[in-house]
């Protein structure tokens, strides 16, 4: 590891900052704007990992990014928990790779820098609203998330906090070349991949359905098993099945040229 008394880049490193305010009365305690003013302007700055209350014991946690610690605690010299009576104050560095994971050490770009936040929604280009929407509500199981039926838009979701899909019916109205452009989309690789808990399972619902399956579910030399399926419209979609899931009694077919973006799915579940 680099010294990072020496010129140059520093290494990225995470630094917990750690409060337990013990008996302390909540009155005692430093005000919301205080904590959400720190927790702006790390964040503006790119340092901000995470931060919430602890319950047992009561206190307060926040890991942000620095180059040392000494780095760390200038940053904190307006921490409003600091130096509060009655408490236990300790910063200290947290290295995930041996005390954890899940943690980006990647500092995020400013605020303000134009830098991408999540993603929302995924536009899916069909012919009839109405049929389509009740297709992917009755064999696709996507709850409506909102919709607006003077605009025709609806946006579908699997659940809160993932990324929604959005039915698009191309309209006269919209003018060239929006409209020419999204009628040519209707029928295509959406490149759209969905996770199963079961791939033989969700085979069986989409042929019952009706739906046409383009490729059946097989197992993957990564391990899962996909399924490639078509919408009323012809937009084609995979679907995975995990490694960790147990394979179903009825095995696919093995094939030793898995389509590539299977491979990145896993890489990204």
């Amino acid at each position: 590891m680099s010294d990072p008394s020496r010129p140059g880049p520093k290494p990225k490193r995470l630094y917990v900052r750690l409060v337990e305010v013990g008996g302390l009365d909540r009155s005692e305690l430093p005000v919301a704007p205080k904590i959400r003013r720190l927790e702006a302007e790390l964040e503006r700055v790119g340092r901000l990992v995470a931060r919430g209350q602890l319950t047992t014991p009561p206190g307060d946690l926040l890991i942000l990014r620095a180059a040392s610690l000494e780095e760390a605690r200038r940053v904190l010299r307006t921490d409003p928990f600091r130096e509060l009576p009655g408490t236990t104050y300790r910063l200290f560095e947290w290295n995930p790779i041996t005390l954890g994971s899940g943690a980006n050490l990647e500092p995020a770009p400013a605020r303000g820098s134009g830098r991408l936040t999540a993603l929302l929604r995924v536009g899916v280009a069909v012919r009839d609203l109405v049929s389509s929407l009740r297709w992917y509500q009755e064999v696709l199981g996507f709850p409506v998330r909102e919709q607006d039926e003077s605009t025709g838009y609806v946006e579908l979701s699997l659940g809160r906090g993932a990324s929604a899909l959005s039915l698009v019916a191309p309209r006269r109205e919209w003018g060239e070349p929006l409209y020419s452009e999204t009628v040519a989309r209707i029928g295509t690789a959406t490149g759209i991949v969905f996770q199963t808990d079961s791939a033989a399972a969700l085979e069986m619902r989409l042929r019952t359905a009706g739906a046409r399956i383009t490729d059946p579910p097989r197992r993957q030399p990564w391990g899962g098993i996909t399924v490639r399926f078509l919408d009323p419209d012809g937009n084609e979609f995979l679907a995975f099945q995990p490694s960790s899931v147990p394979e179903e009694s009825t095995a696919p077919k093995t094939d030793g040229s898995g389509p590539s973006d299977a491979g990145r799915s896993r890489e990204s579940s």
